[in-house]
């Protein structure tokens, strides 16, 4: 199994951009956030290769509630009561995260079978990921 913290807000992936030409291409923040979610990713594998099976991803999303709020409402947020319904959207998160992973920490993102993505408040904004290998089961 491996396990790391992406430090900070997190953004979702942006869609991609078409030119007048018509060429397509990855806005740079996208671009920029993968290569640092991609670096991260290798500090964490060190000399391991990627894992070649079928793995469960699972990434929790913390995010800090708003400086504008009353102590009360604050401690219901960072207790669980309250929840962070609220951009990035969960699914453009995994895809950032994923196609980040891609020949790092996983061969490709299809080996992907199991998903567990949470988003809640908490203390300071994060990102925990862990990827482990997904048990086979007998038929």
């Amino acid at each position: 199994m491996i396990t790391f913290t992406i430090p900070g807000e997190i953004k979702g992936k942006q869609r991609p951009r078409v030119t007048r030409t018509g060429h397509v291409y990855t806005p740079s923040q996208t671009r920029q956030a993968e290569a640092d979610i991609a670096k991260i990713a290798k500090a964490a594998m060190g000399y391991k290769p990627p894992m070649a099976e079928p793995v469960s991803l699972n990434i929790m999303v913390i995010t800090e509630p708003p400086r504008s709020i009353t102590k009360a409402k604050r401690e219901l947020m960072l207790a669980g009561v309250e929840r962070p319904a609220k951009k990035p959207d969960l699914d453009n998160v995994v895809k950032l995260i994923s196609d980040a992973l891609n020949g790092i920490v996983f061969e490709d993102d299809r080996q992907v079978v199991e998903l567990w993505v949470v988003k809640r408040y908490g203390e300071e904004a994060k990102a925990v990921v862990s990827v482990d290998y997904v048990a086979k089961q007998s038929a």
